[in-house]
């Protein structure tokens, strides 16, 4: 089997892996996913308000939304991030150079995202869905050499269990 055949079946797995924790529930109501009045949350809100997890993309961002799409879970409630958190974790997965900031930063926020419970809750998802977040990041950082992929998993491995950790 050739090279490439193989990362398109590992990142397959992954994404197969994502959505079946995941699931494909409905989306929050917009007033669940940010709870401000400031601006840039407000606009996170208008973007994401609707849309399912899964029906989010790359091109999405590009041609429709006007702010820094990397920054948008940070202004999310606990609720919209673990709604939206696949998404990200999918696309950065699959299309991590293409995908800019967007999916370049995604390790670095994990980072801040598991360490910052008490903000963004990410410990109360479920056991399915924290591995699906790990074997992301795992792959995020073997296959992109990613090393803050490595330390978002070494926060998990102290937050959430050494399973989950490298």
């Amino acid at each position: 089997m050739r090279e490439e055949d193989s990362l398109s079946s590992r990142k397959k797995a992954i994404r197969d892996m994502i959505e079946a924790a995941f699931g494909r529930e409905d989306a929050p109501n917009a007033s669940s996913i940010v709870d401000s009045v400031y601006p840039e949350p407000l606009q996170i809100r208008e973007y994401f308000s609707g849309k399912s997890w899964w029906t989010l993309t790359l091109k999405g961002f590009h041609d429709d939304y006007t702010g820094d799409p990397s920054a948008c879970l940070t202004f999310m409630t606990p609720v919209g991030m673990k709604y939206y958190l696949p998404a990200y974790l999918v696309m950065a997965v699959e299309s991590y150079y293409e995908g800019d900031v967007l999916t370049l930063e995604l390790s670095s926020r994990m980072r801040s995202y598991i360490f910052e419970d008490s903000m963004y809750e990410l410990s109360s998802l479920s056991y399915s869905k924290k591995k699906a977040v790990a074997k992301a990041m795992s792959f995020i950082w073997q296959e992109y050499a990613d090393e803050e992929a490595r330390e978002a998993l070494d926060i998990m491995g102290r937050f959430w269990g050494a399973e989950f950790s490298c």
